[in-house]
């Protein structure tokens, strides 16, 4: 029962927080960007690694990528220690409604990306709440009903290939076909 009233409010937190700052969406290809972020669960090593990978690879080509992602424990593991380019958050650093404290994203979001790829699977409200926050000019990321008022583009993938990887490869495509910068 306080589950229910707990997400509930954290929705309308979200909704509220929406209605607050207009936002003009400037479609971006990977051909034109300067900055791209990437957004993550990062509670999984595996999901971990695809990100880093990705981060890895965008970095040959664009001058500034940056990686936030989200642990959902409360401390962080060890593979979460190394790598420079990558900032997480954990369930510790969350209020009591699931967001995170603004010191914690603040960075994140206040940075200006050309474009935000969203490699969540699941609705998780921290991660949420920095997509709705970020003030990146192009969000792309999975589709669901409840990102449709969070991202400006959203991919969907066929039942039996909803993974992490299908969806990196599929984002990268979608912005590499765009040829508007």
């Amino acid at each position: 029962m306080f589950d229910g009233i707990k997400s509930g409010l954290a929705r309308r937190k979200l909704l509220k927080a929406r209605g607050m700052e207009p936002r003009c969406v400037r479609a971006c290809g990977l051909g034109y960007a300067k900055k791209v972020g990437i957004l993550h669960e990062a509670t999984d090593a595996a999901q971990f690694e695809v990100a880093r990978k990705l981060l890895f690879d965008l970095q040959k080509q664009i001058p500034f990528v940056k990686a936030l992602g989200f642990v959902d424990n409360k401390e962080l593991s060890d593979f979460h220690l190394q790598p420079l380019d990558f900032s997480f958050f954990c369930a510790k650093e969350l209020d009591w409604l699931g967001f995170p404290r603004e010191e914690t994203v603040a960075e994140f979001c206040d940075t200006d990306y050309d474009i935000l790829i969203c490699l969540d699977m699941e609705d998780k409200v921290p991660l949420n709440y920095v997509k709705l926050r970020s003030k990146a000019g192009f969000k792309v990321g999975l589709y669901s009903e409840k990102n449709a008022d969070l991202l400006d583009v959203m991919v969907s993938l066929d039942e039996e290939n909803t993974n992490i990887s299908e969806l990196v490869k599929q984002i990268i495509h979608y912005l590499e076909a765009i040829r508007y910068e």
